[in-house]
């Protein structure tokens, strides 16, 4: 018996030479044209409703012919049926590689799901497969003993063929014994051939949880390892966008600054202007205050040599030489001076 070859069962490994419709794009190309022709099929009687009422007008029936005529082109069309297949091919192959990106680990964690439950499935096959062996042995013995009872009766019944009836009863027992051998004759390949298919599934069994124990410490290895990529790329890209800034974030930071450099500027211009109209009163307080400080201080220095003369109240009032007619106010106008 020739070894069988395992070297196939973890998948080809000349995948790109596959055909478009074994990848998975094709096949979820299928999957859509499938769709559509059910599509076509559920609203088929709409279809034909709308071909009717088409056809009702001459005008409408002129441009389905000149529609259809295009549709036939179209499709006789080596170049054009090229263009649309590839350009088909490639939708697929971008809405695959979509739901790739997406989440490619869990795609490689339901391939390898896949593989268990196909693993789980042959495994109930090989219990299927003992249990019919079971049977079918048991079966093998069974009719070796009937065939063993079967000539031990012909055998008696030759004994007593002096008797009416033995010689017929010796030959339907020796040809009911002879029945038996022919079915046991015909089981006995049988029960071969369910004990090499038995023993070649207990073999990809056994190379069935090889493959899918490697294939999990891949993905594990690679979710790792893309965890460690992804945080590490999203922790550069945080150390980068320190330099260089959110867009978004950084426009309206830099309008705020222009605004509060505006503002300062307009706040700013504002008081050196009222700095500068405050100037002159500034001035003047300083002047006053000037003359008063020098008038203090010449007061003191004649009240320190005893010539300052404080205000008396009962001192008469000074005399004031007003002319020959004086106003009847004139007394009165220095008052406040």
């Amino acid at each position: 018996m020739a070894t069988p070859d395992f070297s196939q069962l973890g998948g080809g490994t000349n995948a790109d030479k596959r055909s478009f419709w074994s990848r998975p794009e094709g096949i979820f190309g299928t999957m859509v044209l499938a769709g559509l022709a059910g599509f076509g099929l559920w609203h088929l009687n709409d279809i034909l409703e709308f071909l009717i009422r088409a056809t009702s007008n001459i005008l409408e029936l002129s441009l389905l012919l000149g529609a259809l005529g295009v549709l036939i082109f179209l499709f006789t069309s080596k170049d054009v049926r090229t263009a649309v297949f590839f350009l088909f091919k490639s939708l697929m192959r971008s809405i695959t590689g979509t739901v790739i990106q997406l989440n490619p680990i869990a795609i490689m964690k339901i391939y390898i799901q896949d593989l268990k439950d196909k693993r789980e499935k042959m495994q109930g096959q090989i219990n299927t497969l003992a249990g019919q062996l079971v049977k079918l042995n048991k079966r093998i013995n069974e009719n070796n003993e009937s065939i063993k009872q079967k000539f031990a009766e012909a055998n008696k019944a030759n004994s007593m063929s002096d008797k009416p009836g033995m010689r017929e009863t010796a030959q339907l027992a020796t040809i009911e014994g002879a029945g038996l051998q022919e079915m046991n004759e015909k089981l006995l390949p049988l029960q071969r051939n369910i004990k090499q298919v038995m023993a070649f599934m207990e073999k990809v069994n056994q190379s069935a949880d090889y493959i899918i124990k490697e294939t999990e410490i891949k993905v594990r290895l690679k979710e790792t390892e893309y965890q460690i990529v992804k945080e590490s790329s999203n922790a550069l890209k945080t150390a980068v966008s320190i330099f260089k800034g959110d867009p978004d974030k950084k426009f309206y930071f830099d309008q705020s600054m222009e605004f509060i450099q505006d503002d300062m500027s307009q706040k700013l211009g504002e008081m050196k202007r009222a700095m500068d109209l405050s100037m002159d009163f500034i001035n003047g307080v300083d002047i006053q205050n000037g003359i008063l400080s020098d008038k203090g201080q010449a007061l003191l220095e004649a009240y320190n040599k005893g010539e300052f003369k404080m205000v008396q109240l009962d001192s008469p009032a000074p005399t004031v030489n007003l002319g020959p007619n004086p106003q009847k106010d004139a007394g009165y106008r220095n008052l406040l001076d």
